[in-house]
């Protein structure tokens, strides 16, 4: 897989929150450039940016620690990270990583703006 077998599409919402949407692959030669776009959507403006990951075919270990390194920062900044991704491999990897525990995970985004309730 290379540089182009992902797209990311930043959604913005109101009250500085951004949904940025993951489509493909991303893996050890793509989590440069998926870093690269992740943060050049972002802004000063940007309070919360939620992850959608359900498009996502893969995301292995070094686009893993792309979304630490930007949980980390977040944290720091006082701002909040979220991750939407209901079931399959990319959900798996977060659960066996233990990255659902580290950054909050939801199955919908629904869920993470607060109009639904959490799936048990």
């Amino acid at each position: 897989m290379g540089t182009e077998d992902f797209c990311i599409t930043p959604l913005r919402l109101a009250d500085g929150i951004i949904v940025i949407q993951v489509s493909g692959e991303i893996d050890i030669s793509s989590s440069l450039a998926f870093k690269e776009r992740l943060l050049a959507a972002l802004d000063e403006s940007t309070r919360q940016v939620v992850l959608d990951l359900g498009a996502a075919d893969r995301v292995d270990t070094t686009g893993m620690s792309v979304i630490l390194e930007l949980a980390r920062r977040y944290d720091r900044e006082d701002r909040e990270l979220a991750i939407v991704c209901s079931e399959g491999w990319v959900r798996r990897a977060l659960a066996n990583t233990g990255m659902d525990q580290v950054v909050a995970t939801h199955a919908t985004l629904a869920e993470v703006l607060g109009h639904d309730k959490p799936a048990p």
